[in-house]
């Protein structure tokens, strides 16, 4: 049974509250009155009698030295994902522990996550801010859990909210997709290799590493489907190479052809029809020293990134020399993430109820929470042959007029 008791200190003028576990711990903390020591006394043993009671040393262990066994343990778990693991690390050695590393524990309160917050705001952007929060709070609450700290300070601290932006309210913010137009101007201005890579990943709404990752064996032209599960990934000190599943459940999809992506595949697999199931679809050009022209290799995301980006720019010869003007200054282009965003924006114009471009995007709201009617309602709606149809006919318009300006722009060039 645990016992505690009430002392004078040595001194005589305080008094120190001396205590002695089911659990052996024992140790003593000294008052300036005896009334604070008598209520400590009671608190104590109240605590220890319902399990509650955590010894006040046992948060004297540095963040350091406890984010290292968070993270072996965290990291140990054979689902954690390459890019995740690269993303944590990087927050954790950059935000968290350049602030907390040298502080114990017990002694982070929440005034002091509330300076670190603020300080983050003036260096990161919103997402980045509460990423890191994320990860504090996981590491915290860890602690919480193995009785080191009482409570999870992060969890008295409110979180950030996003900025508002007013050019988005007024709708002066510049669009980060295309018109089959302007896609069509852009296929034009691609290297040839990489116009199939460009156009089915806007006609497909897939990300890059899927794209990339992308298996003779997962596409059906005869269906005209596609089956979405492994990921290319290149993550840093964590390697890089093929994922067998994506993310999340819900991004394992199968996603329709349109007309001018099965075209794509199609010449793709009859330009080699010996190809192993395995075989990846959209490879990359080879023609370096580790791989020779032709021998299809795997294709990084980051040189998918560069190629998009080589086609945004073009170069003009004036008076001073070459200048890299942009060939779409209207628009906010980033990387090949865009195209994604093109192709919701398509369908989305075109009436596409939001829970269908959302499951064949990959986005768990798709099957759980989507907006609209009740929760229940929501379980019994599912995604028919006919709403297929409606997205293929979208996909098939905005495709063609794509590739009808794409090929005129070309033979203007010749």
């Amino acid at each position: 049974m645990a016992s505690a008791g009430i002392r004078r200190s040595r001194n005589g003028r305080r008094y120190q509250v001396w205590w002695r576990l089911d659990d052996d711990s024992q140790g003593s903390k000294t008052f300036d009155t005896y009334a604070l020591a008598r209520e400590f006394k009671h608190e104590l043993l109240a605590e220890a009698a319902r399990d509650a009671w955590i010894d006040p040393r046992r948060g004297r262990i540095l963040f350091n030295e406890w984010a290292d066994r968070w993270w072996q343990l965290w990291s140990s778990n054979p689902r954690r994902s390459p890019k995740g693991l690269e993303t944590t690390a990087s927050h954790l050695r950059c935000h968290l522990r350049p602030y907390f590393g040298r502080r114990q524990l017990g002694r982070i309160t929440p005034a002091i996550v509330v300076r670190w917050q603020n300080e983050l705001e003036r260096k990161l952007s919103h997402s980045g801010v509460m990423a890191c929060r994320s990860l504090l709070l996981r590491i915290m609450e860890a602690a919480r859990k193995e009785r080191l700290i009482i409570t999870n300070p992060v969890r008295e601290v409110e979180a950030p909210k996003p900025p508002v932006n007013p050019d988005v309210i007024f709708g002066k913010v510049r669009r980060r997709t295309f018109t089959p137009e302007e896609f069509g101007a852009f296929l034009a201005s691609c290297r040839p290799f990489y116009r199939s890579h460009f156009l089915a990943q806007v006609g497909t709404g897939l990300r890059s590493g899927e794209l990339l990752g992308l298996r003779r064996r997962r596409v059906s032209p005869e269906l005209g489907r596609i089956e979405v599960i492994e990921v290319r990934y290149e993550a840093g000190k964590f390697g890089s190479g093929f994922k067998s599943q994506p993310k999340s459940p819900a991004s394992i999809r199968v996603v329709p052809m349109a007309e001018a992506v099965r075209e794509v595949i199609v010449r793709r697999l009859q330009a080699d029809p010996s190809l192993a199931p395995d075989t990846l679809v959209f490879p990359g050009p080879g023609g370096n020293r580790h791989a020779p022209r032709g021998s299809a290799p795997p294709l990084s995301t980051h040189n998918l990134r560069r190629a998009y980006r080589a086609a945004l720019t073009e170069k003009v010869r004036t008076g001073g020399g070459l200048v890299i003007l942009p060939r779409f200054p209207d628009l906010e282009l980033r990387g090949p993430h865009d195209l994604r965003h093109t192709f919701a924006t398509w369908l989305e114009e075109a009436g596409i109820p939001s829970r269908v471009i959302d499951e064949l995007m990959g986005h768990s709201g798709g099957r759980h929470r989507a907006a609209g009617g009740s929760q229940m309602g929501r379980v019994y709606r599912e995604t028919t042959p006919a709403m297929l149809v409606r997205v293929i006919a979208v996909l098939d318009q905005n495709l063609a007029l794509a590739r009808k300006i794409a090929a005129d722009l070309l033979d203007r060039k010749h």
